[in-house]
């Protein structure tokens, strides 16, 4: 009787233990794939984030949207090296070339503003760290003032700040 009440009590708090400890997949897509930001002051969260490495690793591309109205994008580039953890910007001589657009369809049309080495608006600027990467997965943090021109004239500016993602990696 002991045995059987005491495999009982032990068959009951495993199935506990089972039942409180499952993962729940929308919670775990929430966690693993996220991009926030700041644009101008506004706290942006996107509610679609894809990942993926494009040429064997040497691009890094992610896209952030929410329902099609907003993007959010950047990409890293290299013609020879994989992209791996730490800082870029525009204008260093890491050997990377970064594009960041931001973009945004309202009652007007569609309004695209970007960052990238050697436009000529001086007002453009991208600084992104990448704490962690591999195969699978990146995450970490960028700020960046991002431009809507039209030959040598700025027409735009947005601000992106407290720009943070984590986000699955897919192949090409």
């Amino acid at each position: 009787m002991t045995r059987k009440l005491l495999f009982g009590v032990f068959a009951a708090l495993f199935g506990f233990f089972v039942c409180a400890c499952s993962k729940d997949p929308v919670a775990d897509e929430i966690k693993t794939n996220y991009l926030q930001l700041k644009i101008d002051e506004r706290v942006k969260t996107f509610s679609d984030v894809e990942g993926r490495w494009v040429d064997g690793g040497n691009f890094l591309e992610i896209i952030a949207t929410d329902d099609g109205k907003e993007w959010f994008t950047f990409t890293v580039m290299s013609e020879t090296t994989r992209v791996s953890a730490g800082n870029y910007t525009l204008d260093d001589e890491s050997g990377f070339t970064i594009l960041s657009t931001y973009s945004l369809v309202d009652d007007n049309g569609q309004l695209n503003y970007a960052g990238t080495r050697g436009t000529l608006a001086p007002e453009d600027a991208f600084s992104l760290r990448i704490d962690k990467i591999d195969n699978g997965s990146a995450e970490g943090s960028f700020t960046g003032v991002l431009v809507r021109v039209q030959g040598e004239n700025t027409l735009g500016m947005v601000k992106i700040t407290e720009g943070q993602f984590k986000t699955e990696l897919k192949p090409n």
